[in-house]
């Protein structure tokens, strides 16, 4: 692990200097005075509170006048990595499932997975099917085998239940598109026969409650589609303890979305709207920037004046955004460890470690959690004061109570199913 922080460095004759926090909010708050629109490139890992995260894009939206978000955890994958809370398998329903059926990595990799581990643990009697072992289909390509499943289903008639026959969304157009895939080369893209996708589906069929825990990571966003699709036309999302359960990368990636991390989506989870943006005017009291901005395409193209990377526990940074930042005006990085490129950053301000500062997480599940500092925070200033700070050099105050923040934040999550937004298959 590389050095632990606790101070701001500040580059000064093309070298990194320890200063004070003063001193670093000053610096910040000068080079970040009056920016274009969508100048400024603001990404952040999952390791974050959703008040932290919250702020973030606060921050960006108003003091820096930029929609130009992203995050570590979907860059260039995607980001309709979301789906609504009530077509997620609850944890809780996992314990009545019948079979669980895994894609995920067979050893405790990261803190995201313990909880699901912990579930297995006591669930010694519940069946399970465990992609690529000697005995189960080895698959490298999930896209090809979801979709190579959902072309068996449909083709056989197999297909069944309320999304097919009423909820379901855009299947007409689906269907069309689907059947007119080679169904052949879907198979040979796992090297599979359409025995294997028969046995596999016969299998699956017979089981009343079964549950699809996935590693994310190894979905591509089209894999992640036909997952859906698959549980639509098995209706096995309508059933108690049947679903499927997507396992995120880091300890806050739900939060990325539940806080508007992203362009198009705003604070609440939900894609953005001329009302939603209104009601982000009439609670800052400020304007604010919503202008659709394709961060990708920026960096490949044009790229960003500023960047401002929240990366507290180090999430890898791709080459093509490690080359943005030596091509800015100015680069901030906050972080809890100093990296082996700190040089190429102007400012670096002290992160908290997650167990330091408390606040809520919202689990896998899409299920908030709220989080008790278990280590004493060593720095002057928490992440959360620290974004205040800029934001009032920015002439923008924000609160700086984390219970406060919570009580702003959930003033954005909307009650009910937002049925027009869900079950479309894609």
């Amino acid at each position: 692990m590389n050095q632990r922080i606790t101070t701001p460095y500040i580059k000064k004759n093309g070298r990194l200097e320890e200063n004070s926090f003063e001193e670093a909010f000053q610096y910040i708050g000068q080079k970040l005075q009056n920016p274009e629109s969508n100048s400024t490139l603001v990404m952040s890992s999952g390791s974050y509170s959703n008040e932290t995260l919250y702020l973030f894009q606060r921050l960006a939206r108003t003091a820096l006048n930029t929609n130009a978000l992203g995050s570590f955890d979907y860059y260039r994958r995607g980001t309709d990595f979301f789906s609504d809370k009530n077509d997620i398998l609850p944890f809780v329903e996992m314990f009545s499932s019948d079979k669980f059926y895994c894609i995920f990595p067979d050893v405790e990799t990261s803190e995201t997975l313990n909880a699901v581990f912990e579930i297995l643990k006591h669930c010694p009697d519940t069946p399970r099917y465990w992609f690529n072992k000697p005995d189960t289909l080895n698959i490298t390509d999930y896209y090809a085998f979801f979709r190579s499943v959902n072309y068996y289903l449909i083709q056989h008639h197999l297909e069944k239940g309320i999304y097919v026959d009423v909820l379901g969304k855009n299947y007409g157009a689906y269907k069309q598109s689907l059947m007119a895939d080679d169904y052949e080369e879907l198979l040979h893209k796992n090297n599979l026969q359409d025995a294997d996708i028969q046995l596999f589906v016969e299998d699956l069929i017979t089981i009343q409650a079964p549950a699809f825990i996935v590693w994310e990571q190894w979905l591509t966003e089209p894999a992640y589609h036909e997952l859906e699709n698959m549980c639509m036309l098995l209706d096995v999302q309508s059933k108690p303890a049947s679903g499927f359960l997507t396992i995120k990368s880091e300890l806050n990636s739900q939060g990325l979305f539940d806080m508007g991390m992203f362009p198009h989506i705003a604070p609440g989870g939900h894609k953005m709207t001329a009302q939603r943006q209104e009601k982000m005017v009439s609670l800052w009291q400020t304007n604010v920037c919503t202008e659709p901005v394709d961060v990708v395409a920026t960096i490949d193209g044009s790229g960003f004046r500023n960047v401002l990377i929240w990366n507290a526990l180090n999430a890898n940074v791709s080459q093509d955004i490690v080359n943005q930042i030596d091509n800015s005006d100015f680069a901030m990085l906050h972080t809890a460890y100093l990296p082996e490129n700190a040089n190429m950053y102007d400012v670096i301000l002290p992160a908290n470690l997650p167990e330091e500062i408390s606040g809520t997480y919202t689990d896998t599940a899409k299920v908030p959690h709220n989080f008790i500092t278990e280590s004493d925070n060593i720095l002057e200033y928490n992440n959360l004061q620290q974004i205040v700070k800029i934001a009032e050099l920015l002439g923008h105050p924000f609160p700086s109570n984390k219970d406060d923040i919570f009580l702003e934040y959930i003033s954005f999550m909307e009650a009910g199913c937002h049925s027009s937004e869900r079950h479309f298959f894609k």
